[in-house]
């Protein structure tokens, strides 16, 4: 596992049922690569008797697709339940094609996000990202930095022509892209001036395993969930921070989805420049 690939390691470990003594103010970060920590990331394993779900042949994606734990961003994203006896349609298998014929009720106040240790860990919650790859051309010759192994930057020297593979965004601008076999930690914009990589828009499918009300388990796809009334995207707290919430945040977390839903919508429809 690369050194710049740390990021999305600790959300996967916080992903994967470790004992719930975990620290939530890990100082792990994932910036230029000049700062990465990694003092914690001993504290941040799985429990030991974890064994990780092959999360590709679990969901059958083809080799077009790239999986791999935890769920991508700074602030990962999540979901929270604003209302008594919503009930969400999943699946037994976390794949766009398979059926979602698993009615899932999920308790009020609930926070799926994979800093919400206690909840990660009582419902013994899975996160992975499917990522739609798509190919990345050089247009001149260049030198691109990556993250190494031991957390330094070193430079990566391109011809006009070479063609990377883009796998999966991490966050703070990093994404992994592959070259010749071996995967890469790199920022986006060193790329945007030297690649065609802007012509290309990434496609991924973010899945999280819940339990239900009556003990089972589904595959829920994040797009599909937030769509739902009485559903709403997981408040920002803090780096490394959150935890269920409480009734009486109901309320403004509801207008606030409200408020950024719309700004989206309007968003949408405006011209591109």
């Amino acid at each position: 596992m690369k050194s710049g690939w740390i990021f999305a390691a600790a959300m996967a470990l916080a992903a994967c049922g470790q004992s719930p003594d975990v620290p939530q103010d890990s100082d792990i970060v994932a910036t230029d690569g000049s700062e990465l920590e990694t003092a914690d990331a001993g504290q941040l394993a799985p429990a030991s008797d974890y064994v990780a779900p092959d999360y590709a042949k679990l969901s059958g994606y083809d080799e077009g697709w790239y999986i791999s734990p935890g769920w991508p961003g700074e602030y990962p994203a999540g979901f929270v339940v604003l209302d008594e006896g919503v009930t969400l349609q999943g699946g037994a298998r976390p794949n766009p094609a398979a059926p979602r014929d698993k009615a899932c009720t999920l308790p009020r106040l609930a926070n799926y996000q994979l800093w919400n240790y206690p909840r990660v860990s009582a419902d013994k919650l899975e996160f992975f990202v499917a990522t739609k790859t798509f190919p990345v051309t050089l247009t001149q010759d260049a030198a691109v930095e990556y993250v190494s192994d031991a957390g330094s930057m070193q430079t990566l020297g391109l011809k006009q022509g070479d063609q990377l593979n883009y796998l999966r965004y991490l966050g703070e601008g990093f994404a992994i892209l592959s070259f010749g076999g071996t995967e890469y930690d790199i920022n986006e914009a060193e790329l945007i001036d030297i690649t065609d990589i802007q012509d290309s828009k990434g496609e991924e499918d973010e899945w999280v395993r819940v339990t239900c009300a009556d003990g089972s388990q589904a595959w829920l796809l994040y797009d599909e969930v937030v769509a739902v009334p009485g559903i709403a995207p997981s408040p920002i707290t803090g780096y490394g921070d959150a935890s269920d919430i409480s009734a009486d945040q109901v309320d403004s977390i509801r207008f606030d989805a409200e408020v950024n839903a719309a700004a989206a919508a309007e968003a949408a429809n405006q011209p591109f420049e």
